[in-house]
């Protein structure tokens, strides 16, 4: 195989951002839902907040532990497809939420 002569957004991240973007995409990742269901090494696939299943979509949108960091990266109100599949900036947000959340994906 030839390697790429053009790179998109996704591509000119670093190494750990995309492995964080594609966890989170697919969703084979280390929170509680994917742990319990698949692999039985989480005891429930319950978030630690208690109010339901820690998926991506829940920590990336809903969940009031990270509240603060959440609302520090995206101010307004950001639909989970911009933060998964949006432009660089948009997708270097979400890899800075993981980090500043303190999430492992």
């Amino acid at each position: 195989m030839r390697p790429r002569t053009n790179r998109d957004d996704y591509h000119t991240m670093s190494r750990e951002q995309q492995v964080n973007l594609i966890r989170l995409h697919t969703g084979h990742n280390r929170l509680n839902a994917h742990m319990n269901r698949k692999f039985k090494l989480a005891p429930s696939p319950t978030c630690a907040c208690g109010q339901e299943d820690q998926t991506a979509e829940h920590m990336l949108q809903r969940c009031p532990l990270p509240d603060e960091e959440r609302k520090e990266v995206w101010p307004s109100p950001t639909p989970l497809q911009t933060k998964l599949y949006g432009s660089r900036q948009e997708l270097e947000k979400t890899t800075t939420f993981i980090t500043s959340a303190g999430l492992i994906v």
